[in-house]
């Protein structure tokens, strides 16, 4: 049986170039890796209890990333530039551990130490919540495009 993994240092980075990562700083969740398929009826006039239905095309979710605010952090405002650009880029979910994460060809890879989530996608969306007595939180929202790749096998 395996072994649960911490969320602990759990890293959220995108290819900022070629060969370039960058780290979404004071990330404090993400969550909405999910995406339910499509539903192709193959109901027919001999059925008279329930639809069938065959699995279709899978549809990418949102995901949603909250995060601490911090002033003059330059990871913050390269993330509000891509929300402003809409560009589709690869971003990576990294367990604990190390190294850091790389790209290649401005694709995130896996990394033989941890686990990882790597996926396409743009964002859709910043939020920033100012409350009293509390410090600013943001939520960034990144739409998935195309499929998940999921490496949970790094120890």
């Amino acid at each position: 049986m395996g072994t649960p993994i911490k969320s602990q240092k759990t890293e959220l980075y995108w290819a900022s170039g070629p060969t370039a990562t960058s780290r979404v700083v004071a990330a404090a969740s993400i969550n909405g890796l999910g995406g339910p398929a499509d539903q192709i009826p193959t109901t027919t006039l001999d059925n008279d209890t329930d639809h069938t239905f065959l699995g279709g095309l899978g549809n990418p979710g949102a995901v949603t990333v909250a995060f601490n605010v911090h002033a003059g952090e330059i990871a913050h405002e390269a993330v509000l530039a891509l929300k402003d650009s809409k560009d589709v880029v690869s971003w990576g979910i990294y367990g604990p551990g190390s190294p850091v994460p790389t790209a290649v060809g401005s694709v995130m890879q896996p990394s033989v130490t941890r686990p990882s989530m790597i996926f396409q996608g743009y964002v859709s969306d910043i939020n920033v919540d100012i409350g009293e007595n509390n410090v600013w939180k943001g939520s960034i929202t990144i739409q998935r495009s195309g499929g998940l790749t999921i490496d949970l096998l790094a120890p």
